[in-house]
């Protein structure tokens, strides 16, 4: 337990910012504010408050992004009316004063600042009095932030920033749809129900899929079983808030996986890596040992590089690859391929790459195919006539069950020629393009030889190698 305790402790000091880095943080806070105060003219009641982890106190050493909300008290507020009156003219006044600027998008406008070690998202909302009278998702934050600062002691606080540091460790920390995981409200709800992170892992491990978490018992005396049926959802965690939403509904049943395998892991072997690793600068193994784990372990690997055109919402991005990934995953597995792993890699800009790992390297020319069961006669006679006159077939005959089959020869015997193949009917939409495909483990690990980018290998070696942390 010692032993366990300093590994906690030692971890806490390397996550815990320094309180240089919350003063210039808070700093920039207050000019980011002042700027909006002195520059916006709009005949409504508007506030400026700092929202997210910087707020609440759990954010991470090096990780000081900063939520600059800007809430607008107008009933008749929409995403036409913020982006010609607030986000427009706001850009312009920030492009005097920073110099990495941008307009974003999400459910509307905001804008995103680029300082240093520091971002800054300045997000216009409705100003809601009450949670009845939210428009839209982003308008509940300020509600969020209050709740977890009336739960959260100072203690806690290390507990949430041990236990972002494991998800993000895990691969898991992100509500967006590039990560469908655990968002910082849902880890801060976390935290405040189980107490501290190591009593929060413990009761992670012992999830199962449809687990439904009540935080706040006092707010929602609802029945487990009927939440379970009404979310529908891998994980169910009633946000507190409004308790007609499912905080988790993001988590996806591989990052529910994920996470339960990594509590498990790390209870059984505690190491402070397993917590810090994912907010340390990646170090990445020599590519060959990871191109080396995948021909040994009998595996092919088959990479699919996409080209991007022009500035994509991240999320609309990110639901593109994943809809073209699974779509790929399930033409290999009616193939007769079993696909191992998959990583998926973008620099949101310029370019995409996708990675799956299948077994075997090669199927059988022919495969057995089932016929009609007997009494089917018609069925029996059609396949008969179909198989007995096909050259590329072998039978009909008959298993030692009484199974009519034949032996029928494939389309395809290696992954490659089945995701070439596909790739025709992916819809991709605008600004995504497929410039190839990489047949086999050489061709693909030479390209993440050739770019070289962390996240691109960190992305890679977690698929090649099987590995969560």
């Amino acid at each position: 337990m010692e032993e366990l305790e300093k590994i906690l402790e030692e971890a806490i000091s390397e996550l815990r910012p320094q309180e240089e880095e919350r003063y210039e943080a808070l700093k920039i806070y207050e000019e980011v504010k002042r700027l909006v105060e002195e520059s916006l003219r709009i005949p409504y009641d508007f506030t400026v408050e700092l929202h997210g982890s910087v707020a609440k106190g759990t954010e991470l050493k090096g990780m000081m992004d900063l939520d600059v909300f800007l809430l607008i008290r107008y009933d008749d507020i929409n995403r036409e009316w913020l982006e010609r009156d607030i986000v427009k003219p706001l850009f312009e006044v920030f492009k005097e004063f920073y110099r990495e600027v941008k307009l974003k998008y999400a459910t509307h406008p905001y804008i995103h600042i680029s300082l240093g070690k520091y971002e800054v998202d300045v997000v216009p909302a409705y100003w809601a009095k009450d949670i009845s009278e939210i428009k839209t998702a982003v308008d509940r934050t300020p509600f969020h932030t209050k709740y977890v600062l009336s739960k959260l002691t100072e203690d806690m606080k290390d507990e949430v920033r041990l236990l972002k540091a494991f998800f993000k460790s895990a691969g898991v920390y992100g509500a967006e749809i590039k990560v469908e995981g655990f968002s910082g409200y849902l880890t801060e709800l976390l935290a405040i129900k189980y107490g501290s992170f190591l009593n929060a892992v413990t009761n992670i491990a012992r999830w199962r899929f449809g687990e439904v978490v009540i935080v706040d018992e006092s707010i929602a005396k609802i029945d487990r079983s009927y939440l379970k049926k009404v979310f529908k959802a891998p994980l169910v965690v009633l946000d507190p808030v409004d308790p007609k939403r499912n905080a988790a509904s993001a988590v996806s049943a591989e990052s529910l996986a994920r996470v339960v395998l990594a509590s498990s892991i790390f209870l059984q072997k505690p190491s402070k890596e397993l917590i810090v690793s994912g907010v340390r600068v990646p170090e990445v193994d020599n590519i060959e040992s990871m191109c080396h784990a995948i021909t040994s372990s009998g595996r092919e690997a088959i990479g699919v590089l996409f080209k991007l055109a022009g500035e994509i919402v991240p999320d609309v991005l990110w639901g593109k690859l994943r809809s073209a990934t699974n779509s790929l995953i399930s033409s290999l597995r009616r193939a007769g391929f079993t696909v191992v792993s998959y990583s998926i890699w973008s620099d949101e800009c310029f370019k995409a790459f996708l990675t799956i790992t299948v077994l075997p390297k090669e199927l059988p020319s022919h495969e057995v195919h089932l016929g009609p069961p007997l009494g089917r006669i018609a069925d029996i006679k059609s396949f008969v006539l179909k198989y007995s006159l096909n050259d590329k077939s072998f039978g009909p005959y008959v298993s030692h069950s009484g199974r009519i089959f034949t032996l029928r020869k494939r389309k395809h015997t290696q992954p490659y020629q089945v995701i070439e193949e596909q790739l025709n009917s992916l819809k991709l939409g605008a600004g995504i393009s497929i410039l190839g495909v990489l047949k086999n483990v050489g061709e693909v690990c030479e390209y993440i030889k050739q770019h070289k980018n962390p996240e691109l290998v960190l992305a890679f070696r977690k698929a090649a190698k099987l590995e969560l942390f």
